[in-house]
Parts: C-alpha cells; sequence; structure tokens
C-alpha cells in the first residue's frame, strides 16, 4: 500500500500521520480493530503522563470518556506518539523480525533534512576485517534489519533490547569523522537519531552493512553470556566457517583498545556504575560521553584575565565541596573569594571538563551535580559547542567557579585522585591566605560575560 509524502507542520499532516503509522501497525498484525480504542487510550494516557504528570484520565462516564480521548488523541505531538507506537511494536513484534517490521512501520514518518551534511567520506565502509564485508551471494546476503532480527532470535533478546541495539547502532554511524558538531540525537523512546553525519534523520539503512556486521560480532563477544554466543555467531553469520567465525571474533576483539571502547565504559564514565533509574537514560548517556570524547583537549588553558564577569547573583555560587564527589559540605578551606574575573573562554573551560573526567576518578554525573542543578543534557549540549564565547551562561560560570575553587586549594585538573586530593589539602596550612581573582565583591557584579574593551 503506497503511503505519500507529508509535509511536516500542519495539523492535517500530523493527523495523516498518525493514520499511516496505526494502519501500518494493522498490516503487521500488530494492532486490530477491537484493540484500537485501547491503543488510544494508551496514546493518551502516555500523553497525559509526560505532559501534565500522572496517567489517570478524566472522566467516568464512558461516552464522555470515549469523546475525550478522541479529543485528545487529535493533540498528541508525533513524538509522544510515535513513542507510544514504538512501545506496541516491542510489546507484540516477534523478535525474529521486530526490526523488519519496526523499519517498515517508521518509514511512513518525514524526514528532518534542516541540518548540513558533512563531506567526508564514512569511513565504517572500510571494512575492520577479511570477514566484515558478507560472503553470501547477492541476493542472499543479510540486510542490516535481517542481522540484527537473527541476533535477536538466535540470542533470544527481548524486542525492546533489539530496537535499541538498532539505535545505537545507527547512532554510533551518523557521528561526523574526526570532526565536531552536528552529532546525531538519539531519542531513546523511539529509536530515532535526528541529525547527524549526513546531515538528516539517519536511517539504518544509511549504515554500511560490514559496520553492522561488526558491532554485533562485538555486541555478542562483550554483551552476551557465553552460552548463547556460539549459537548468535553462527545464526547472524551463516555465510562464514566455524573456523572463519572464530577468527572473525578474535580480529574484532584485537582492535587496539582506544578505538574499542565498549558502551559499557563509555557509561561508566558518564554516570559510574551503570545503575540510573531509567532505561532512557541509556541514549542521553552515550550522547554525553561521545560529546566528551569529541571535546579539544589540547587547546591552551593559559588563563586571561577580564574574559568575562561572574554574577553571583545567578547562578548563585557553588554551595558542594569541590573537593571530593561524595564530599557535599564544603570545608572551611573552600570558604574562598573567587572573585569576579573570570579568565578563561567557553572552549577551555570544555577542555577542563574533558581532561578531568577522562583523568581523573569524578565521572561525569559527579561533576554535574557539582554544579547545583544542571541537567545531563544541558552539559551535554555545552561539550558538543565550540567557540571561545559559544556556550551556556549558567554552565559556564558555574564550571569555570569550580575550578578556581579547585585551583586555589592546590588541586590540578589532572593526574590525581580524590585521595591524593585530600593528601594535598592536608598538606596545606589551614590559616593559607585564600587567593582572589579580583578585589571585587561577590555580590555586587554588575555584568555577565562582557567583553571588556
Amino acid at each position: 500500500m503506497p503511503y505519500p509524502v507529508v509535509t511536516y507542520g500542519t495539523a492535517d499532516s500530523e493527523a495523516r500521520v498518525k493514520e499511516q503509522l496505526i494502519m501500518k501497525l494493522q498490516d503487521n498484525g500488530l494492532l486490530s480493530n477491537e484493540e484500537l480504542p485501547q491503543f488510544k487510550y494508551n496514546a493518551v494516557a502516555f500523553f497525559n503522563k509526560q505532559r501534565v504528570g500522572h496517567q489517570q484520565l478524566r472522566g467516568q462516564d464512558r461516552r464522555f470518556l470515549q469523546r475525550f480521548i478522541e479529543e485528545k488523541f487529535s493533540e498528541i505531538p508525533r513524538p509522544d506518539f510515535v513513542h507510544t507506537v514504538v512501545d506496541q511494536i516491542e510489546k507484540r513484534a516477534p523478535n525474529n523480525r521486530c526490526i523488519q517490521v519496526y523499519e517498515d512501520i517508521m518509514s511512513v514518518l518525514p524526514r528532518n533534512e534542516q541540518q548540513l551534511a558533512s563531506t567526508r567520506a564514512n569511513p565504517h565502509r572500510n571494512p575492520r576485517t577479511p570477514f566484515s564485508i558478507s560472503r553470501a551471494t547477492l541476493g542472499s546476503i543479510k540486510s542490516n534489519a535481517h542481522l540484527i532480527d537473527t541476533l535477536a532470535s538466535a540470542a533470544n533478546l527481548h524486542p525492546a533490547t533489539a530496537t535499541m541495539l538498532r539505535g545505537e547502532i545507527v547512532w554510533s554511524d551518523s557521528q561526523p569523522w574526526g570532526a565536531r558538531g552536528s552529532l546525531g540525537m538519539f531519542d531513546t523512546r523511539s529509536k530515532l537519531v535526528s541529525g547527524g553525519r549526513l546531515g538528516r534523520d539517519h536511517m539504518l539503512s544509511d549504515v554500511p552493512n560490514n559496520y553492522v556486521r561488526d558491532h554485533l560480532m562485538n555486541f555478542i563477544n562483550t554483551e552476551l553470556d557465553e552460552s548463547r554466543q556460539e549459537n548468535a555467531r553462527r545464526a547472524v553469520f551463516s555465510d562464514l566457517t566455524p573456523a572463519e567465525i572464530e577468527q572473525y571474533s578474535k580480529l574484532i576483539m584485537e582492535v587496539p583498545e582506544e578505538k574499542r571502547k565498549t558502551e559499557n565504559e563509555r557509561i561508566a564514565q558518564i554516570a559510574g556504575d551503570g545503575t540510573f533509574l531509567e532505561a532512557h537514560e541509556r541514549g542521553d548517556i552515550l550522547n554525553q560521553a561521545l560529546a566528551l570524547e569529541n571535546v579539544d583537549k589540547a587547546v591552551d588553558l593559559t588563563p586571561t584575565s577580564g574574559f568575562a564577569f561572574r554574577d553571583y547573583h545567578y547562578p548563585r555560587g557553588i554551595k558542594y565541596s569541590v573537593i571530593e564527589p561524595g564530599l557535599n559540605e564544603p570545608t572551611p578551606e573552600e570558604d574562598a573569594n573567587t572573585g569576579t574575573d573570570i579568565d578563561r573562554d567557553c572552549d577551555q573551560i570544555r577542555a577542563m571538563i574533558a581532561i578531568f573526567i577522562t583523568n581523573t576518578e569524578w565521572t561525569a554525573d559527579q561533576f554535574r551535580l557539582k554544579l547545583s542543578g544542571v541537567k545531563r543534557q544541558e552539559l551535554t549540549r555545552f561539550l558538543e559547542e565550540e567557540g571561545p564565547w559559544k556556550g551556556d551562561d549558567k554552565i559556564f560560570e558555574l564550571t569555570w567557579e569550580f575550578f578556581k575553587k579547585r585551583e586555589m586549594l592546590g588541586l590540578p585538573i589532572t593526574g590525581t585522585n580524590t585521595s591524593e586530593d585530600s593528601s594535598v589539602l592536608q598538606e596545606r596550612d589551614a590559616n593559607t591566605t585564600k587567593h582572589s581573582s579580583d578585589n571585587g565583591n561577590n555580590t555586587n557584579a554588575a555584568r555577565k560575560r562582557t567583553r571588556r574593551g
């Protein structure tokens, strides 16, 4: 059944997209006419929960409730509705064709092409091993979706795990090679990737087949328990002999350590042991990990007096200790006047954050929580920007204050761990004179980040 291209933005076009998504669910046997009222109820309940903070729907009378649901259903924005559609896919699609069904249903969504595409060639097209490119005959090569479905079936993965794996592969391929900016954004509910290297929404069909194969082999090696690995490898890589599969597996694991950083390691750098509250945080964490890796750490960190002014009216000064992650109350040594003369620019601050998190025991979350209310996505956006004046005022000023306090305490941004930080403080004279960036009063700054002439 053909589905016409829909222009994004108008109420009619949005309604048509919803109709197409429902028709696709029905075409794939995931939604019957009898189930449609409950599906709409679930969509409205999800929308209410996201926007209002609760899931209860008003009205006890059935006729009133039906009218209410139909009215609210038409108001649901596309992103929220897509989340409900994906939830239906993950609940109803069999894992041996979950991704193929997902791709078919999502094909009706209009594509966002607002960003400029990278002119760099995709290095993922280059095979990493002699076995990366399928040896099956033309016409028998498993598609990207078929590869993931084969793994999901062989390893008995839940469809939600399969769709997340698909999203992570697409997100990884969307990143610009060797250049900052234009990072694809991974929506961990819809599993869609917007923007990135191609300057438009990134799709599974954009990913080179050999890159998907390599990614799945690495997933099998690192994420599956040993009892499931052999069966999964033979099912996914049925074009290879057992000896070739074994060699392929070893070659993937021999990739240099700095290029083989696992997702779990990236998560650990941001959130510690990974015991975050909800599964959808995984994508946000991986986005921040990549943004952190892409920060230019080689910038000159020499202070420049008079770059900007610190206004302590907003944001207020840091109220937590900057010495150790688990230390909340500031120590007496931290009661120092950092002044109002900000002597670093945004690029320097970004580099200091990246160096600090990469070379100390602090996680990105532990650092972020010291900044009093900065959200993970806000910090990610700050890290992704480039330019001495490009960055959120609040994060810029609070981070400068964080490192200025550590500098005044004699704690460098790299080369020490928390126990060594404590040792540095123990060697300090308790009556050491507290230094300031200037002689101003913290609470009387007249301007924020205003360039001095």
